[in-house]
C-alpha cells in the first residue's frame, strides 16, 4: 500500500509541475498558399507594442467587381515570420467559423477586430506578423 501510495503522489506531483508553467504560443508548418491580391487587400496597422490586447485589420475590394470573403470575423490566420520561414500561429484553443461568404461590393471596405486573448498566450512574441484571411494576405506588421 505504501509503495502505491507513493507511486501516486509522484505521478501527481509531476502532473501538478507541468501544468504549472507558462502556456506559450507555438508555430506550425503552413498549409496551403498564400498570395497578395490586386483586388483584395487587407491592411492592418505597420507595428503594434509588445502589450497589445487587440489587432484591427481592414479588408477592402478595391477591384470593379464582387468579391466574396469568409463571413466570419474569426476565420483568420495570424503567421510569424521564424528564422526565415512563415508559421501559423497556433491558438490556444481550437476555435470554429461557419463556411458563411460576405460579398464585397467593389470599393466596399469590411473593418474586423482580433481580441488576441481570444486565441493567443499573451503577450506576442517579438517578430514581423502577417494576417491570413483565405488564401490572401495582409501586409507584414512588427509587434515589439
Amino acid at each position: 500500500m505504501g509503495k502505491r501510495l507513493l507511486g501516486f503522489i509522484l505521478v501527481l506531483s509531476v502532473l501538478l509541475l507541468s501544468s504549472c508553467g507558462q502556456k506559450e504560443n507555438k508555430y506550425f508548418k503552413l498549409k496551403g498558399e498564400f498570395q497578395t491580391s490586386k483586388t483584395l487587400k487587407i491592411v492592418t496597422k505597420e507595428s503594434y507594442e509588445e502589450d497589445c490586447t487587440v489587432i484591427d485589420y481592414y479588408i477592402s475590394n478595391v477591384g470593379f467587381k464582387e468579391h466574396s470573403i469568409a463571413g466570419d470575423d474569426n476565420c483568420f490566420e495570424l503567421q510569424k515570420l521564424v528564422d526565415g520561414e512563415w508559421k501559423r500561429v497556433g491558438t490556444k484553443n481550437d476555435h470554429e467559423w461557419t463556411l458563411d461568404a460576405l460579398i464585397l461590393e467593389p470599393h466596399q471596405t469590411e473593418e474586423r477586430q482580433i481580441k488576441l486573448e481570444d486565441y493567443f498566450y499573451l503577450p506576442l512574441e517579438s517578430g514581423e506578423y502577417r494576417i491570413a484571411v483565405g488564401e490572401y494576405l495582409s501586409n507584414t506588421f512588427k509587434i515589439s
